[in-house]
């Protein structure tokens, strides 16, 4: 049992938690991949978790690298199957996402960035069936955006690392 101090009500409240994690799940990519121009597409990493219960929340926590061939507008989302969650709100023609990275100019080459990716969210799939989380990624116009490597990808001892990634997901008990 986890006891939890809540100080939100101007006082402290003190409870205790009976919640208890069922299974764990967790997905690594290792390798490359790629997304060309604005429509988001899967990049490969993605897990798969049968809920013991339709109470049950599943939570997604993902750690990810992404670069690109230019340094603003790398874009992802967070998926439950085909369906797009953990998601901005509707505004105008703007595109609705989980993240969006922009890279810094100052280095005068933005291609050699490339930046951590870190959701962590807490989902009800509300179903005893197999659920799919994955992460989709898009860039701007005709450009692109890599998973576990900078844009530029040079041969070089010193930067430009090939990096990891993973999903990991945690079936609480409500």
């Amino acid at each position: 049992m986890a006891t939890i101090i809540d100080g939100d009500s101007g006082g402290t409240a003190v409870t205790t938690a009976t919640q208890k994690i069922l299974q764990v799940v967790q997905s690594v990519k290792t390798d490359t991949a790629s997304v060309s121009g604005g429509t988001f597409a899967d990049v490969g990493l993605s897990a798969s978790i049968t809920p013991s219960s339709s109470s049950s929340k599943i939570l997604v926590q993902v750690q990810a690298n992404i670069g690109g061939s230019v340094g603003y507008s790398m874009k992802t989302r967070l998926m439950r199957d085909s369906t797009a969650i953990h998601i901005g709100d509707a505004a105008g023609s703007r595109p609705r996402a989980t993240t969006e990275n922009t890279g810094s100019y100052s280095t005068g080459t933005p291609s050699y960035n490339s930046f951590p990716l870190n959701i962590i969210f807490l989902d009800s799939p509300s179903t005893t069936s197999a659920v799919t989380y994955k992460v989709q990624y898009a860039s701007y116009s005709t450009y692109t955006v890599y998973i576990n490597r900078s844009g530029i990808d040079s041969n070089n001892t010193t930067y430009d690392a090939r990096t990891a990634s993973s999903i990991t997901l945690m079936e609480v008990e409500s």
